[in-house]
């Protein structure tokens, strides 16, 4: 766990050392490059667990039961929320300095 906490605190800190200094585009290629090689990792370690593999068709089904109720509960809130943040922000509760004092 402090392993992952630590990388992404790397990362973190290359970001903000790099902003500004990538290109957006050329930044989601990369990103986007990284999360395919993870999820090719992702399956060889499962490929390769003879437990996992035999254990699948029912994890598969608690697996799609759990997202499935996620999704649903996902649902149900944008739908009683939605209404809610339709219309945008509403009005600014920050004031700045001159809005106060506007002789400072």
């Amino acid at each position: 766990m402090y392993t992952a906490l630590s990388i992404m605190i790397c990362g973190m800190l290359a970001g903000r050392i790099l902003r500004g200094r990538l290109r957006a585009e050329a930044l989601r290629r990369w990103i986007f490059l990284a999360i395919m090689l993870l999820l090719f990792l992702l399956g060889v370690a499962v490929g390769g667990n003879e437990r996992l593999v035999r254990d699948l068709p029912r994890l598969g089904g608690a697996a799609l039961t759990l997202a499935l109720g996620a999704l649903g509960g996902t649902l149900v809130c944008a739908a009683l929320l939605g209404p809610r943040f339709r219309n945008g922000p509403g009005p600014q509760t920050r004031t700045t300095r001159d809005e106060k004092d506007p002789g400072a």
